[in-house]
């Protein structure tokens, strides 16, 4: 990761001193056209060469002239045209090298801003895929064609985008859940009594996650992550979805297995934004809440040992020896 900021950086750096470098020899080709139309003038004014400065610069013009007349043809109708070939040369020079520099300058910008955005997507945990991010990718590859002057209004529109994507950022708690071997439970049993047994899992779950203020959940066939405002609140809901099966399993499913699932828990501060559907929010923390529930046994929550520090209730929490994505997992059965 440092790796590719420092290659990122010795970009913008090598952009800006290319462009340097070329408003430098756009400034030389215009002192040189000035020079070519100096010497042509001088030669107008009386006693013009007895000055030292006017002697150099026509010494300067005349070396030039052999060296475009030694290389190149200068005489058009019978007439020598090589202080006009020159003069008009440095200007057509000039113009293209200032070009160049704003072009160099344009991107080396667009480096920088790209270089800034990776810096603060692994600093709050997005993945490039993110759709919180998509209004600043837009507004980066509208920055990257920009004209010079549109580009302020982009780079404004840039910041303002970022600012509110900062005001979206909070602090919440995600339960994945998972039922345990879905697919050997539905082997030989009827259609009607799966279809049956599932909807009506998730009606339980379902109501388990409003009892405990879930702010939105996204559903596969046989699993769903679940969003909180607290990691108390995603360990209760699933301590309820555990503690529940019993009843569940008893009076409810038609099936022969019994439901089991596994739960993980992870919290962090993440990009919150309630148009868009769970299941298009991409962040680490999301990631690691599913990684804690592959991870679980059957009914039991696990939960990131980070997590649970500020958790109320930790009893029943027990170390479980395991690690996971880099953390120590702690594990809650029901007893």
């Amino acid at each position: 990761m440092t790796d590719k900021k420092n290659k990122k950086s010795s970009s913008v750096t090598f952009l800006l001193t290319f462009s340097k470098i070329s408003r430098a020899f756009s400034v030389i080709s215009i002192l040189l056209m000035l020079l070519f139309i100096g010497a042509f003038v001088v030669q107008y004014i009386e006693d013009a060469p007895k000055y030292r400065l006017v002697r150099s610069m026509l010494d300067i013009d005349k070396k030039i002239t052999m060296t475009v007349k030694a290389n190149i043809p200068t005489k058009i109708g019978g007439k020598d045209m090589s202080r006009l070939i020159m003069i008009v040369g440095m200007f057509i020079l000039s113009g293209s090298f200032t070009r160049m520099a704003e072009r160099l300058k344009d991107k080396s910008e667009y480096f920088k801003f790209k270089s800034n955005l990776d810096i603060w997507k692994r600093e709050m945990n997005l993945s490039d895929n993110a759709i919180v991010l998509t209004p600043l990718n837009q507004k980066l590859e509208q920055l990257k064609n920009a004209k010079k002057k549109d580009r302020e209004q982009l780079l404004k529109e840039f910041i303002e985008t970022k600012k509110k994507l900062d005001e979206m950022g909070r602090d919440l708690a995600f339960l994945a859940i998972d039922v345990v071997d879905s697919t050997g439970m539905k082997e030989g049993e009827e259609k009607a009594i799966i279809e049956h047994d599932f909807k009506e899992y998730k009606r339980f779950v379902e109501r388990a996650f409003a009892s405990h203020g879930s702010l939105k959940a996204a559903w596969t066939p046989d699993g769903v992550m679940s969003c909180f405002n607290s990691v108390d609140a995603a360990v209760r809901a699933a301590r309820e979805v555990i503690t529940g099966l019993d009843d569940f399993n008893k009076n409810v499913k038609g099936m022969r297995s019994d439901f089991r699932v596994r739960c993980g828990v992870n919290s962090g501060f993440v990009y919150f934004d309630e148009s868009i559907p769970l299941e298009e929010i991409s962040d680490r923390v999301i990631d690691i809440a599913g990684h804690m529930q592959k991870n679980a046994a059957p009914n039991t929550v696990c939960i990131a040992k980070p997590t649970i520090e500020p958790l109320n209730e930790r009893t029943g929490f027990e170390p479980s020896g395991r690690i996971v994505d880099g953390y120590e997992v702690y594990e809650w059965k029901k007893t």
